[in-house]
């Protein structure tokens, strides 16, 4: 027997130009060659094609559908290039494949068949079988299944696909098939491939043919993959984060209810867990996943989701998300690439997560670090690396080192509320009297130290220094009443030297302390020497 194979492997019929007429064609019904197969043998098959496609020529062993106890050998030639198909040449085989040749059809060996056959009359009920078919239902003699209908020993929920079958048997003569489950002799239940061979015609034999396949393992592999996949959504389900997948052209394959809470606070029976299911609650393509995003959101999840896509990367980003007016989140995306066998990334897979409380605390955390708690202002590791940062960009930087005076007097004589109360006015006029894209420090008790950006000469930082002391030297109402305060001034200037920030900072100390001295309230201009 000879048939045709497109590329796509569908059967065609075998072009004139071979020069086949004499021989058996198969008939042309736009099935595969692997459709022809039972599913034990398919494999075999899929691998033969694909050695044809590389060496143009390739063997395998296999057996019909529709005669499951006769092995054949099937010998494919690409021809292609010269008549436009894939010609396959199948005769009969004494014997399978070599154990071992053919690894996916090894199997442990067993003493019961898995393949049988038996005849039926027009009404179906059995007029003969063979030994396997009794050994494969557990039957001890022919005449305890003779004159029955199988149609009674087929499970409740096959009956109306073996029936369908059987009526389209006998009003096409065409063969047909039904996988069911049929119950053996101790009540067991057994999934079956079974073909139906009309030959009930007056020219024939009267009967039917029915040849029988054990797939109860297929069928028993995949009620174990179901059990994984459902235990898997399952799992997925209950994620506390949301999920998402996305194929090459960005539409979402798939995502879990999760994710609409978060993004849209959809409560959690929501779920949309089809491709269809994901339409219908409206979220099909990326845009709609990125709607609650912030612009700036947005255009990094969609790099992070380029870079996988393109180069494989595992990527975090957390961005914001406008969930309600007025209400910004915090959401960590975690994206993966998909990556088949071959090293082809066919998508990408991201988990969502509302991080708020913890950004958040992290920032609370930050501000405690980098800011004074009383006053607002940078605290002294902070204000010394702002400076040294400076200093390395630039030298048009000048500091202003202040020194509150008289502020021990406060704290002693009118107790530390009082004299925190003067820090925290001081520090507000401290602020007030700077310019925007100045820094204010405190170095520690009633020390302060003010970072001058972009200073173009010594007049540009004598100038914010008098500023700040007549912003200072004023009167400040308290709880307790009514206290003046003055305040000693030094001021440094980087283009001066190549002083460092601590060495800039001691130049400035030791003018304040001139300052202090001079007892004027006045600011003093550190030493160049």
């Amino acid at each position: 027997m000879v048939f045709a194979q497109t590329t796509e492997g569908h059967i065609v019929a075998v072009p004139a130009s071979l020069g086949l007429e004499g021989y058996p064609v198969l008939a042309v019904d736009g099935r595969t060659g692997v459709d022809l197969c039972v599913a034990e043998d398919r494999m075999t098959v899929v691998n033969a094609w694909i050695r044809l496609k590389r060496e143009a020529v390739a063997e395998a062993k296999a057996r019909l559908r529709t005669d499951p106890g006769q092995w054949r050998t099937v010998r494919m030639l690409d021809l292609r290039n010269t008549h436009g198909v894939v010609l396959s040449v199948v005769w009969p085989s004494e014997k399978g494949p070599t154990q071992g040749t053919h690894p996916e059809l090894d199997a442990p060996s067993s003493t019961t068949p898995r393949f049988c056959s038996r005849r039926q009359d027009r009404e179906g009920n059995v007029i003969e079988c063979d030994e396997a078919y009794l050994q494969m239902f557990g039957y001890e003699a022919e005449e305890e299944v003779v004159g029955r209908p199988t149609f009674e020993r087929v499970h409740a929920d096959d009956q109306a696909r073996l029936i369908e079958s059987w009526i389209a048997m006998v009003a096409t003569a065409r063969v047909q098939m039904a996988r069911v489950r049929m119950m053996r002799q101790d009540g067991s239940w057994l999934w079956v491939d079974t073909s139906y061979h009309n030959y009930l015609g007056p020219e024939d034999h009267g009967y039917v043919l029915a040849e029988c396949i054990d797939v109860s393992a297929e069928m028993a592999a995949q009620e174990a993959l179901k059990d994984r996949e459902v235990l898997l959504r399952r799992l997925v389900e209950e994620m506390p984060d949301g999920l998402f997948q996305l194929d090459r052209e960005r539409a979402v394959v798939y995502h879990n209810a999760r994710l609409l809470e978060i993004l849209r606070g959809a409560p959690s029976s929501i779920e949309a867990r089809s491709e269809d299911e994901a339409k219908a609650a409206g979220v099909e393509r990326l845009d709609a996943v990125l709607e609650p995003f912030t612009d700036e959101g947005r255009r990094a999840i969609e790099a992070v989701i380029g870079r996988a896509e393109n180069e494989g990367a595992a990527e975090d980003v957390e961005v914001e998300a406008i969930l309600a007016p007025a209400e910004r989140r915090h959401i960590l995306l975690k994206v993966r690439p998909l990556t088949r066998d071959s090293g082809v990334v066919s998508g990408v897979v991201a988990s969502v997560q509302d991080v708020t409380d913890s950004a958040r605390a992290r920032r609370e955390l930050e501000k405690r670090a980098t800011f004074d708690a009383l006053t607002g202002a940078q605290n002294r590791p902070s204000i010394i690396a702002a400076l040294r940062a400076e200093l390395e960009i630039s030298n048009e930087t000048g500091i202003i080192y202040i020194d509150l005076d008289r502020f021990k007097l406060v704290n002693d004589t009118l107790g530390h509320a009082a004299g925190d109360e003067l820090l925290v006015q001081a520090s507000m006029r401290l602020k007030q009297a700077m310019r925007i894209n100045d820094a204010l420090g405190r170095l520690g008790g009633d020390e302060f130290l003010i970072l001058l950006r972009g200073v173009s000469g010594r007049g540009v930082a004598m100038s914010a220094a008098e500023r700040i002391s007549e912003a200072l030297c004023d009167g400040y109402e308290l709880s307790c009443g009514r206290h003046l305060l003055s305040a000693s001034i030094g001021v440094a200037y980087a283009r001066d030297s190549s002083a460092g920030a601590e060495e800039l900072i001691e130049r400035a100390d030791a003018a304040m302390y001139r300052s202090k001295g001079e007892r004027r309230g006045t600011p003093a201009f550190a030493s160049t020497s």
